[in-house]
């Protein structure tokens, strides 16, 4: 346990030391383009996130997406992710070119009714925990000293057939 905290300390001090840091959110909305197992849904989605630079080519990252999430008269379908990925850059004097690789932990929910009437009332469901990996990449544009417009693509993969292509529009903010 002591080599632990130690461990920790020291590692927490690396980050603190470089001077150049910085750490940001961001906020986006976009299409997705959701398949698991044998369901298959597209729609609105949006993200947040929180990065810190970790080196000057280095961007550590953890946020939340929402992967899919529909409601019909006898069916609820819900998707929801939270990740940790690692961004590796390029500037320009416009922006920043990224790619984004990663893993999540995802959440899929369904219910729905089932049509046989002797099961009538009875809900069919799962809730499933999948482990997935991501892959993505984006630009994000300068529009003032500390903020950016980000134009990303991520593809999300993972166990039980989950498949995901997120295209999303967003703002970062640094500080």
């Amino acid at each position: 346990m002591k080599q632990f905290v130690v461990g920790f300390i020291a590692l927490f001090s690396m980050f603190n030391a470089h001077s150049a840091s910085t750490h940001y959110g961001i906020a986006s909305v976009g299409f997705s383009d959701f398949e698991f197992t044998n369901v298959e849904n597209s729609g609105l989605a949006y993200s947040v996130a929180f990065g810190r630079q970790i080196h000057r080519q280095w961007y550590a990252e953890v946020g939340y997406l929402n992967l899919t999430n529909d409601s019909e008269d006898d069916t609820e379908l819900s998707g929801d992710a939270l990740y940790l990925a690692v961004l590796g850059k390029a500037k320009s004097e416009y922006g920043e070119l990224f790619y984004k690789l990663g893993i999540a932990n995802a959440d899929i929910a369904s219910t729905r009714y089932c049509g046989n009437s002797a099961l009538s009332g009875d809900a069919c469901s799962f809730d499933e925990g999948v482990v997935a990996g991501i892959a993505g990449l984006g630009f994000d544009y300068y529009i003032g000293l500390k903020s950016m417009v980000r134009l990303e693509y991520i593809y999300l993969g993972g166990e039980d057939d989950l498949s995901t292509h997120l295209v999303s529009l967003g703002f970062r903010y640094n500080f």
